[in-house]
């Protein structure tokens, strides 16, 4: 009964939020994809046992694989950058363990829709970038059929996890870019998902769409 009444809360807080909007949601590009003394990236990553966060690399090493790839001019690439909806609400609702859990849990879902080869890094609490090598603008209508599945997975969680969903953006570089400049332009299409409503998915393929 005690789950039916906190679920229920978390749905009424839904749909409040949906109406009104959230401070603070919007994913800032001066905080993402910029090299710091302390790593902010891998913050709350420690102390929560093995599982998926095993699989991200440091945020220096995520932007050193990018721009060479970027530099070497011979292979395509897509950036990836997901933020959790609503996570703030989800903690306060479900504790800072269950918040964990449903983070490694997205972590699980990326990988696993997006392919095992890929590398990703934590870029803030709940934010990630998953850089897609050799991904052409061709796999276009792929990406966005792959992202909804991320969704719909994450709507649906077999385990004892609330329902979470995610707001992403994507961008294909080129040679002309760095990994934080294509960083913005993901932030850029990322937020203009969460200004549309959440829980979707937007690719910058550098042509204005």
């Amino acid at each position: 009964m005690r789950k039916q009444v906190i679920q229920g809360f978390h749905s009424f807080k839904g749909k409040i939020y949906s109406v009104f909007g959230q401070n603070g949601e919007r994913v800032q590009q001066e905080e993402l994809f910029r090299a710091e003394a302390a790593d902010v990236g891998q913050q709350d990553m420690h102390g929560t046992g093995p599982g998926s966060f095993d699989k991200l690399i440091e945020r220096r090493d995520f932007e050193r694989i990018v721009d060479e790839e970027l530099r070497a001019g011979h292979s395509q690439g897509c950036l990836l950058v997901g933020n959790v909806d609503r996570f703030r609400e989800v903690c306060e609702i479900y504790g800072q363990d269950k918040g964990n859990d449903v983070l490694q849990r997205v972590v699980e879902v990326l990988f696993h829709s997006f392919g095992e080869s890929a590398c990703m890094s934590r870029q803030g609490r709940d934010t990630f970038a998953m850089w897609l090598s050799g991904v052409s603008i061709a796999r276009t209508e792929l990406l966005y059929r792959q992202a909804g599945e991320v969704n719909d997975v994450l709507l649906h969680p077999a385990e004892e996890l609330p329902p979470v969903t995610l707001s992403i953006g994507m961008a294909f570089g080129d040679s002309a870019e760095d990994c934080r400049e294509l960083g913005k332009r993901a932030i850029k299409a990322l937020n203009h998902v969460k200004e549309s409503g959440r829980c979707g998915c937007e690719i910058d393929d550098g042509h204005g769409r």
